[in-house]
């Protein structure tokens, strides 16, 4: 891996593969390729011709990032583009407006069977999943596992003397796809406008729960938009707010998961909202009752 020429400009990034033969997995439509040469990632259509792939993306490449994991003779090379700021998807349901994107190219400095190619990317899928979840993405008030558009594209050295047959959670392979991928994820959509500095805001927290600043200025029934918003500046990012907030959120997944009962999560979450906000505000959905409470805890002795 260390002979291959990784070139990034403002308008692709290109790996070209050399001296080996390398042989590619994708999910973008042509699945498997042999004696790949040249490998890039732009605003370009898809294809493949003599040797060279490209990959589309509707983002900047200068927006890629570029991970480098090892352990002893075994090393990877993830490229990760993610755009996270719309598009986030919960698995078996329709799919959410935006369009989000993920893409992870997993360059493998081993030779393995296509089968392990195949397992690499559920490992990566897995890793994308990951990172969306600690980033506290949601999707329809419950938590997020993917983005509406998803790729990976595995990549291994069929003239590696290293053959690997595993690439899943219980070995050291599996291990380095998954910490490159997380950590490629959230360094790409960082890049992008989403990283976890920007969640450090109770509002934003609400944001992938239905409720942007918009909607909480709209039912706040507060007439002067631009006080609304001066408010919330001001009080966004309260350490006791911030952690109220996220308490609430936590608990409301605990009980969609089952692992707690609607009636006595529902009095916790009340609880938090009294000690880290204001007496809460209305009686029906917990999702609906923290927006309102939040939106009027704003506005108390403003």
């Amino acid at each position: 891996m260390d002979s291959d020429i990784i070139v990034s400009t403002p308008d692709r990034v290109s790996v070209k593969f050399e001296g080996t033969q390398r042989d590619v997995l994708t999910t973008i439509g042509f699945g498997i390729l042999r004696s790949v040469q040249e490998l890039s990632i732009s605003n370009d259509p898809d294809s493949y011709n003599d040797g060279v792939l490209n990959i589309h993306i509707d983002g900047s490449p200068s927006k890629i990032a570029v991970v480098k994991e090892s352990f002893d003779i075994t090393s990877v090379t993830a490229l990760v583009f993610a755009d996270l700021g719309s598009g986030i998807h919960r698995i078996g349901f329709s799919p959410q407006e935006g369009q989000g994107e993920v893409l992870v190219v997993m360059i493998m400095d081993s030779d393995m069977p296509d089968s392990t190619l195949a397992r690499a990317g559920v490992t990566i899928t897995e890793g994308i999943t990951a990172a969306i979840q600690d980033l506290g993405l949601a999707y329809d008030s419950m938590t997020a596992s993917g983005s509406v558009r998803q790729n990976v594209v595995t990549v291994c050295d069929k003239g590696a003397s290293l053959y690997l047959r595993g690439a899943g959670k219980h070995c050291k392979l599996g291990e380095l796809i998954g910490v490159s991928t997380i950590r490629g994820v959230k360094r790409s959509a960082a890049a992008n406008g989403t990283d976890i500095g920007s969640r450090r805001s109770a509002a934003s927290m609400l944001a992938s729960y239905g409720y942007d600043r918009s909607r909480l200025a709209e039912i706040s029934d507060c007439t002067d938009l631009a006080h609304f918003m001066r408010c919330m500046a001001e009080k966004d990012s309260d350490p006791v707010a911030l952690a109220a907030v996220s308490a609430v959120l936590h608990v409301y997944n605990e009980v969609h998961w089952g692992l707690l009962a609607e009636d006595i999560g529902r009095e916790v979450m009340l609880r938090l909202m009294r000690s880290g906000l204001r007496e809460p505000v209305g009686d029906g959905d917990i999702i609906d009752v923290l927006a309102l409470t939040l939106a009027k805890y704003y506005l108390d002795s403003a």
